[in-house]
């Protein structure tokens, strides 16, 4: 029987699909959780439902350490355990994207740059740095934009500014959502970009008669 280490962050919708395919398809589950370090304890939990996924050079420790058995993959339910599922497919030796790539990937900042570098196609970006006065950068828009949180996903801290007051406001907004979801947000600052016009498609994946 395959084995699968999934990493389920506790506010995900989809932890449940994750884990009914699994048992559907034969996969014995192995699931780590981002429950409170502190409150996981006293509920009984094992501390493998406790790491830290925006901490993943110390998550990765506990999750080895609580591993009773090597897995056959490493898979994160969501965007926040993308790192630490990288990692630790690294260490055991396992086929997966590497580290870097999904460290850089994951980084809004980081991959409008490597965009730019490629010579893709790709909408004018500012960084904001988190210590900087975001007036600053007033005289360099063009209306509107789209003020974005570095690292996170589902339109989380993506908000669109059409005037100069909705940037401003926008900037305040996203700055404490960032705070809220990442440990190390005063490193990040914020990605400004012009906005582009038109519809907008999403594309995660494509079933043909049941089959990815």
């Amino acid at each position: 029987m395959k084995r699968v280490l999934l990493l389920l962050p506790t506010t995900s919708y989809r932890n449940e699909a994750f884990i009914a395919a699994g048992k559907k398809l034969g996969v014995e589950m192995i699931t780590a959780a981002d429950y409170c370090h502190q409150l996981a304890p006293g509920w009984g939990l094992d501390p493998i439902m406790a790491v830290h996924f925006d901490r993943p050079g110390e998550a990765i420790e506990v999750v080895l350490r609580s591993l009773k058995h090597k897995p056959d993959a490493v898979l994160a339910v969501d965007d926040a355990g993308l790192e630490l599922a990288a990692l630790l497919n690294e260490r055991l030796g396992l086929v997966a994207n590497s580290t870097e790539a999904v460290r850089r990937v994951r980084d809004k900042l980081s991959f409008r740059r490597m965009q730019k570098e490629g010579g893709l196609l790709c909408p004018d970006f500012r960084h904001l740095p988190s210590d900087a006065d975001p007036a600053e950068l007033l005289s360099r828009l063009k209306w509107p934009v789209v003020v974005k949180a570095r690292r996170l996903s589902g339109s989380r801290g993506v908000i669109r500014a059409d005037n100069a007051q909705a940037y401003l406001q926008a900037v305040s907004w996203v700055k404490g959502i960032q705070n809220k979801a990442d440990r190390d947000a005063a490193d990040l600052g914020l990605v400004v970009e012009d906005f582009i016009p038109g519809r907008e498609y999403a594309l995660e994946s494509i079933l043909d008669h049941g089959r990815t």
